[in-house]
């Protein structure tokens, strides 16, 4: 079976996790399940969890890992469900978490799922192919203002306004149907050097949006924190600012050990610090890594650990 998926940063990744004997691990990302094959390779005494909600990723990475059945197991489900979903494991506490954020290798492969700009195909980009929106509704249903918003807020477009406005107009003619009409209309809408950069602007404003992919996020970090055990590590791969920019909040939020204004003579607000910010900036790939695998050159690494009460 060909593995679509090239692992970003995967010995550091992995390093981070410190894995050891009798550990529980969590893979929220399957994908084409390169990191957890690392992981289930770093030691012979660990379970691992799989989370991937893209039933073609887990049917690929399933026979990629049928070697390691035996500790391995990968559950279907978007993983701001994964505290639930691990419970109905009978798992209450883990080790280590990782999460590569974003859009994995084998699904920008296949046209028929609409994630790539530069392939023909429905313009789909659901993550779960069960769910009902698609990036079909919203280019096609959406008004000028609300496309423009989300391309702005979820793409960092700046011009998004021109985008929206030759979109509305465009559909008024003839609804947009394809990955490649939608990538024709954003190359028509500006004047400019930077419109690959705008076809990619919109097509993951348009992903994030749709799959709810930042709160999701949110979400899991969350319990993450709750179900690791002390000393227990979350490590992120992110491919993009608002992404790296809501972990990076995230993890200076749970390690504030008072969030009091600074004029409080004392603090009142009783907050708790849970995690110890390991790397103060992110981890970057190196130039080797970038060389030979072009997904790595936007990625940004950050760790995180679990830190006991009374520390």
């Amino acid at each position: 079976m060909k593995n679509y998926h090239v692992p970003v940063m995967l010995n550091e990744s992995v390093s981070a996790l410190k894995i050891h004997d009798d550990g529980i691990y969590v893979d929220a990302t399957l994908g084409g399940g390169g990191h957890t094959k690392a992981i289930l390779d770093s030691n012979k005494n660990i379970k691992v969890f799989a989370f991937d909600q893209d039933e073609d990723a887990i049917y690929e990475a399933r026979n990629y890992l049928k070697d390691y059945s035996n500790k391995l197991t990968i559950i279907k489900d978007n993983f701001a469900n994964l505290r639930t979903r691990l419970s109905l494991e009978r798992i209450k506490k883990i080790d280590g978490i990782l999460f590569d954020l974003g859009v994995s290798s084998h699904q920008i492969s296949k046209p028929e799922r609409g994630f790539s700009f530069s392939l023909d195909g429905k313009l789909d980009m659901r993550m779960d192919k069960s769910q009902k929106l698609s990036a079909y509704d919203i280019i096609n249903n959406f008004s000028y203002e609300e496309l423009k918003n989300l391309f702005f807020e979820f793409g960092e477009e700046r011009e998004s306004s021109k985008i929206a406005k030759t979109i509305v107009s465009n559909r008024m003619k003839k609804k947009i149907s394809t990955t490649l009409e939608l990538s024709e209309i954003i190359e028509n809408s500006i004047f400019s050097r930077h419109k690959l950069k705008a076809k990619a602007r919109i097509f993951q404003a348009i992903r994030i949006y749709l799959n709810e992919e930042i709160e999701v996020l949110k979400t899991a970090l969350k319990d993450a924190v709750d179900i690791l055990n002390f000393e227990g590590r979350i490590v992120v791969i992110s491919y993009h600012s608002i992404e790296d920019r809501a972990v990076k909040k995230f993890f200076q939020y749970q390690a504030k050990s008072c969030i009091c204004p600074p004029n409080f003579p004392k603090c009142v607000c009783e907050k708790v610090s849970t995690l110890t910010i390991i790397n103060k900036k992110p981890i970057l790939p190196s130039n080797d890594e970038i060389l030979k695998n072009s997904k790595a050159r936007s990625a940004k690494l950050r760790i995180a650990e679990k830190r006991r009460s009374d520390e």
